[in-house]
């Protein structure tokens, strides 16, 4: 299933580009065009998916809280903690080991810069909102859900951290997106609910966006973007394992 929803996204963009060459007769499109077409095609791909996800996942215990609870200025104030820590904390030690790791970093960049390619807006809607809901519903919802059901906790969050590390088909990015996914497959676990990994991974990219500016990002020293998400994401996991608006798996 994993594989299936992961290829599903390749095989829409492949009929979108199909089809746009055959309506317009171009067959170079600049890479503007190409990223408003996958970016189509994760929209399409995020409706597919949900639809999938309602199908085999609703009533299922692991949807066992009312997404409406996740929306109290508590829990947005702790997911705020966790998401903007693991941001600056990731971010501050890329920064301090790329200089150990040129080679390595050099297709990270590149990879960064093709994501970053497009129109603005469309670059921020795509990195802020789209892809956390396609991945959350591919990764989180649709695979963990399902090995879930058959396997440990522990057993189901490594397996499905590692597929996502692997999707981001990146040494640099996959290992930082593994850890990344063991706490968002904790989430999911702890919260009952995928909306909750879905508003922290949204908060995780959008305070990447937000430090990838040119007048924000290079003001704020390493060592003080580490130290803050070092404060930032423990405190905010330990709010939220404290939290009682969350039932214990």
């Amino acid at each position: 299933m994993a594989l299936a929803a992961i290829f599903t996204v390749s095989f829409i963009l492949t009929i979108i580009k199909s089809t746009f060459i055959l309506a317009t007769g171009l067959h170079d499109t600049s890479p503007e065009i190409d990223y408003c077409l996958m970016v189509l095609a994760v929209m399409i791909s995020i409706i597919l998916f949900y639809l999938w996800y309602r199908r085999f996942m609703l009533g299922s215990w692991l949807e066992r809280t009312e997404p409406k609870k996740i929306f109290t200025l508590k829990n947005i104030g702790i997911f705020l903690m966790i998401g903007i820590g693991c941001q600056l904390f990731a971010a501050g030690v890329l920064s301090l080991i790329k200089p150990l790791l040129e080679n390595l970093f050099a297709y990270y960049d590149e990879t960064m810069s093709s994501l970053f390619a497009g129109d603005p807006i469309v670059v921020a809607v795509y990195v802020i909102i789209l892809a956390p809901v396609v991945e959350e519903l591919m990764i989180r919802g649709i695979m963990y859900g399902k090995i879930r059901q058959g396997i440990p906790f522990m057993a189901a969050n490594l397996l499905q951290a590692a597929v996502f590390g692997i999707y981001h088909m990146d040494f640099i990015q996959g290992i930082y997106t593994f850890a990344i996914g063991l706490l968002l497959g904790y989430i999911y676990e702890k919260a009952g609910t995928l909306l909750a990994p879905i508003v922290v991974h949204i908060i995780i990219n959008g305070s990447g966006v937000l430090l990838d500016l040119p007048y924000i990002g290079p003001y704020i020293p390493i060592p003080l973007a580490i130290a803050i998400g070092a404060v930032l994401l423990p405190t905010g996991i330990i709010l939220f394992r404290k939290n009682n608006t969350f039932n214990k798996a």
